[in-house]
């Protein structure tokens, strides 16, 4: 009895310690039974989490330039891949119309400052002078105006009267005179019984048109004599003199006073139309003549001399004297993004070289493509010897955050419960192994920090899942 006694509890010991051993966290199988996949051991070190994206790589400034005015191309003073300074001109359009607007817009306001001037200017003796004169002209002819046609005025036109009268006599007399038989003649052929002619009437035929107008320039002076003799003042004539009057006085006043407010005014803003006249020349004059905005190097020349320019962009200028790349990040990496962030990049183009830049640009709203958002972020590129260029496939290594001496462990031996989403490490025991949990912290693609749960120094193991009970306690 004692023996049957004896055997149960050794059997039940037995039990005991193997349910010990396979309850995770009690008590482990032994290591010379159990494979060990993979092992490490826990250290303090550095953890960097970054974010990669791919992009090309574009000049600091790159700018197509255009005309702002159609004429054709009179002078292309670069070529393609030329060095070119800030504000060298790089081509000119035919200006001819636009150079004689700009003269004239000058001439003018070269005349609307003289007048300026002489408004503003203190009036001269001989001005004063010359204004007073012309205003006692004025007067004096509005007097004469008033009093009708003048003596000397009648005495003309009757002496052209006589005139006019004297010379129909003499018509008259000349063409009787001409025409008629001499007496002599006359008494001859009455002696002798013949005929006396009689010419009168072919004279009369030969210098009608003679007298008649003789005859109607003494009607033209008798009418003017009568005219003037009828005469009083002229209407027409005193309004002329009043108005000479008024613009002599107010010359004359404005010379002794100055010049008005209105006067300022209206003469300033004359001038300032004048000066906006030739800015705007000046302005169509400079659109003709195409300058680089910066220094760089002439990457696309599309004009032609003689030929209107092109409706798209007439030169390409490129600063090449740095470089940016736009990358894509997706919206579950960009939270972590912030300008200033130091960049790793890799060229396709230069597998071994080093360079480095920095994100300067974060773009505040995505770029949708289909379902995928993503924001656009730039990264600067920091002055490198490697021959870089415009074009070149780059991948952008950005460090979003970095911790140093703390413990970190490769991801490959952290078990994360999808249920729970608690991480569990194995570790080693004395006698065997025991999985533990584990409160992890900052992650990147490789590693992850232990913030709790383990030390450094332990011994972390990669086992078999199979070699645990998925179902703690049986």
């Amino acid at each position: 009895m004692k023996k049957i006694l004896l055997g149960a509890a050794i059997l039940a010991v037995a039990a005991i310690l193997f349910r010990q051993v396979a309850q995770p966290g009690e008590s482990a199988e032994s290591q010379d039974e159990t494979p060990i996949q993979d092992e490490t051991i826990l250290e303090v070190g550095d953890l960097a989490v970054t974010v990669s994206a791919t992009g090309t790589i574009t000049p600091i400034r790159q700018v197509g330039l255009v005309f702002e005015f159609s004429a054709p191309v009179a002078e292309v003073l670069v070529t393609e891949g030329q060095r070119v300074a800030a504000g060298q001109v790089l081509a000119r359009l035919d200006t001819r119309d636009l150079d004689i607007a700009l003269e004239n817009a000058r001439v003018s306001l070269d005349a609307q400052q003289v007048a300026y001037d002489a408004l503003t200017a203190p009036p001269r003796e001989v001005d004063i002078a010359v204004a007073q004169a012309a205003l006692n002209v004025a007067r004096a002819q509005s007097g004469t105006v008033a009093l009708g046609a003048e003596s000397t005025q009648l005495e003309i036109a009757r002496i052209q009267a006589e005139i006019a009268r004297n010379q129909l006599w003499q018509s008259q007399l000349q063409r009787d005179l001409a025409y008629a038989v001499p007496p002599v003649v006359r008494d001859y052929l009455e002696a002798t019984g013949q005929e006396v002619p009689d010419n009168s009437q072919a004279a009369k035929d030969d210098v009608r048109p003679e007298l008649n107008r003789a005859d109607y320039e003494v009607l033209i002076a008798d009418a003017n004599l009568a005219a003037l003799q009828n005469e009083g003042a002229d209407v027409a004539g005193l309004s002329a003199a009043y108005a000479q009057i008024a613009a002599a006085q107010s010359q004359l006043e404005r010379l002794l006073n100055g010049p008005s407010e209105m006067d300022l005014q209206i003469a300033g803003i004359q001038l300032q139309v004048a000066q906006l006249a030739l800015e705007q020349a000046e302005a169509n004059r400079s659109r003709a003549v195409l300058t680089a905005p910066f220094a760089g190097v002439v990457a696309e020349n599309n004009l032609v001399v003689g030929e209107m320019p092109p409706q798209g962009a007439a030169i390409q200028l490129a600063d090449l004297s740095g470089y940016y790349v736009d990358v894509s990040v997706d919206e579950t990496d960009i939270v972590d993004v912030r300008e200033g962030q130091r960049t790793t990049l890799l060229l396709d183009a230069l597998p071994g070289a080093v360079i480095t830049g920095r994100v300067t640009r974060v773009a505040a709203t995505p770029a949708r493509a289909g379902q995928l958002v993503a924001y656009v972020v730039r990264v600067t590129l920091d002055l490198t010897n490697e021959p870089v260029r415009a074009g070149m496939t780059a991948t952008a290594t950005i460090l979003v955050s970095e911790l140093q001496n703390i413990l970190v462990l490769p991801n490959r031996f952290v078990r994360i419960d999808r249920a729970t989403q608690q991480a569990y490490v194995t570790v080693e025991r004395p006698g065997g192994f025991e999985e533990v949990p584990v409160q992890l912290g900052l992650r990147n693609d490789t590693d992850s920090q232990i913030v709790n749960g383990l030390e450094a120094g332990q011994r972390v193991v990669l086992l078999p899942r199979a070699t645990f009970n998925p179902i703690p306690g049986t």
